[in-house]
């Protein structure tokens, strides 16, 4: 079992493209020879029917000449000697190639052509033969022992006052057309030969530009398989190759972002968790062995409190991310006041505001907003907006709010004056884990979660989300959902 394993990975495989490239040329040659043969025999029932026509024209001009309506006149065989009749005869058989010959009813042959091969016992065969009984039958070639192939058999009766007084008969071998038919067959066989070579490499192209995309596909999945996700594969033309390789190399972009993600990812979440646990274990361990004194114990237990809500924060952030992503948490809305909503965010920050000196502007000013949403998601969206735009404010800032109802939309609009966000980070604040680097470092209780989180729930309500900023002055971030 086991060697026939090992034969079966040593057997070469064929590559698709000479399948392929075979395929098309066995089909070429067979559809060659299939046309030859049709050909062929098109060509011998052709001649055999235009041969047959014309000698049966000059056997019934003759016969025709022979004719006559008296029964007082002279015999057969004194009107077969004429100069004329003669003459005729010789010119129909050499134009016809065959032989032919005027017998009388006694099957005595009265005349005949210069190397006729006909004698007696060929007429005497001859009217044995079914074709003499049926002149007109299908099948009209005939073997007869004077010659050496079949042949074509012709006779037309010559006929006084309606009786049959003899008959004109004529011969021609079949084999005297098979010169001619090797000379055709030959010239077809070179033409088949000039088109099989110009068909082979029009295949030959063919193939090789349906393959080679084909190729590079699994070059392509190969080194992509391999971990490196950077390959493109090269897209020529517009046709559905063309568009399988934009949707590949889609694929591939898409790939390099989520393990670019991915890695980020674990190198972040390391990070996030690194952090507070080192603070976590240091201050436990310093309290433990009596490095901190008792009366300052509260304090540091205070910090490891705070630490362990903040590791709390991340894992909800995660979870909630990870049922948002996998479809497990759906919508439920429900007819919501979004401006009561939106005070109570403001009011739980009250003592961050007091403490940075920020005036908060505009929420005074906000009328009743009603909308069917989903409560809990809608919250977090106005919790992360506002929570990140109390962190980044300068302190003495201002905070804009406004939020109302318009043309079957509710839109949210939250300015904060703060330094700002350069171009590169306005196009990726959204993304997963992606923290800006403000004042030369990135600030340590963010984890790079609230603004994908919120760009993915008013996502998820139909709406749409957008940041603009100016640097040194402010940053703003607007978005709408569906009132119903």
């Amino acid at each position: 079992m086991e060697k026939h394993t090992v034969r079966k990975k040593n057997k070469k495989r064929m590559s698709l493209f000479t399948k392929y490239y075979i395929a098309i040329a066995a089909t070429v040659i067979a559809g060659l020879l299939v046309l030859g043969l049709v050909f062929s025999a098109f060509l011998y029932g052709y001649w055999q029917e235009k041969t047959y026509e014309s000698i049966e024209t000059a056997t019934d001009d003759l016969a025709l000449m022979l004719q006559t309506d008296s029964a007082a006149v002279p015999p057969l065989a004194g009107r077969v000697k004429t100069q004329t009749l003669v003459a005729s005869l010789e010119a129909y058989a050499r134009v016809n190639g065959c032989d032919i010959v005027i017998a009388d009813e006694d099957e005595n042959i009265l005349q005949r052509n210069v190397g006729c091969k006909i004698d007696s016992e060929t007429l005497k065969e001859q009217e044995n033969n079914a074709l003499y009984a049926e002149p007109r039958a299908a099948e009209k070639t005939v073997e007869l022992s004077r010659y050496d192939s079949k042949v074509l058999l012709i006779y037309s009766l010559v006929k006084s006052a309606g009786k049959p007084i003899g008959e004109v008969v004529a011969i021609k071998e079949v084999s005297t057309f098979f010169p001619v038919m090797e000379d055709v067959l030959r010239m077809f066989l070179f033409s088949a030969l000039g088109s099989l070579v110009i068909s082979v490499a029009v295949t030959y192209y063919l193939v090789y530009r349906v393959y080679k995309p084909i190729s590079q596909l699994k070059k392509a999945t190969e080194r992509i398989g391999a971990g490196d996700y950077s390959f493109r594969v090269e897209i020529d033309g517009e046709d559905e190759f063309a568009y399988l390789g934009h949707a590949f190399n889609s694929m591939a972009r898409d790939l390099a972002a989520l393990e670019s993600s991915r890695r980020n990812f674990i190198a972040n979440i390391s990070h996030e968790l690194k952090t507070p646990m080192t603070t976590i274990g240091g201050y436990i361990d310093a309290i433990m062995d009596g490095t901190i004194d008792r009366d300052k114990q509260d304090h540091y237990l205070a910090i490891i409190s705070e630490e362990v809500k903040r590791l709390s924060r991340l894992v909800v952030a995660m979870l909630n991310l990870s049922k948002i992503e996998a479809g497990e948490r759906k919508l439920e809305k429900k007819t919501v006041n979004l401006t009561q909503m939106l005070v109570g965010v403001m009011i739980s920050f009250e003592q961050a505001i007091e403490n940075k000196h920020i005036e908060v502007m505009g929420l005074d000013q906000i009328d009743d907003v009603i909308a069917s949403v989903d409560r809990d998601m809608m919250y977090q969206v106005f919790y992360n907006l506002t929570d990140n735009a109390v962190k980044f404010t300068d302190p003495g800032g201002r905070i804009f709010v406004s939020l109302a109802e318009n043309g079957g939309k509710v839109g949210f609009r939250i300015v904060n004056e703060c330094k700002g966000i350069s171009k590169e980070d306005i196009n990726k604040i959204f993304e997963r884990f992606y923290k800006v680097d403000r004042s030369g470092s990135r600030n340590s209780q963010g984890f790079g979660l609230g603004l994908y989180i919120t760009k993915t729930i008013v996502n998820m309500h139909g709406g749409q989300i957008t940041a603009r900023s100016r640097e040194g002055e402010n940053c703003e971030f607007l978005f709408w959902v569906p009132e119903q």
